[in-house]
């Protein structure tokens, strides 16, 4: 294990009943991948869909090191990304960046 390891997560609600089209356009979109390409330290990350709250979702990604997070925060290209997903988007809480304790490889 990696000591600088952390892994991000954003809690985030889409428009009553507009899930299925918030996830169409983030995957449209490409943000994933756009979030890998602009910053080599991020090794990949997830777009998790509640079981149990239909507008509910969680954005989590794994870091090499906080500063590569932290660059993703200042990325122009995280702010591009935006406009491309206001239109169904809620709300979304500030990301939560927590180290990796353990991790099985």
């Amino acid at each position: 294990m990696k000591m600088s390891l952390c892994r991000s997560f954003l809690h985030a609600r889409a428009l009553p009943g507009k899930r299925a089209d918030l996830v169409q356009a983030f995957t449209a979109r490409r943000v994933l991948e756009e979030c890998r390409e602009a910053v080599p330290g991020c090794l990949g990350g997830e777009l998790l869909l509640s079981a149990s709250d239909p507008d509910a979702l969680c954005v989590t990604v794994l870091w090499a090191s906080p500063a590569d997070h932290h660059a993703w925060l200042a990325s122009p290209v995280r702010v591009a990304q935006g406009p491309a997903l206001a239109a169904w988007l809620a709300s979304a809480e500030t990301p939560v960046l927590m180290p990796v304790a353990t991790a099985l490889d």
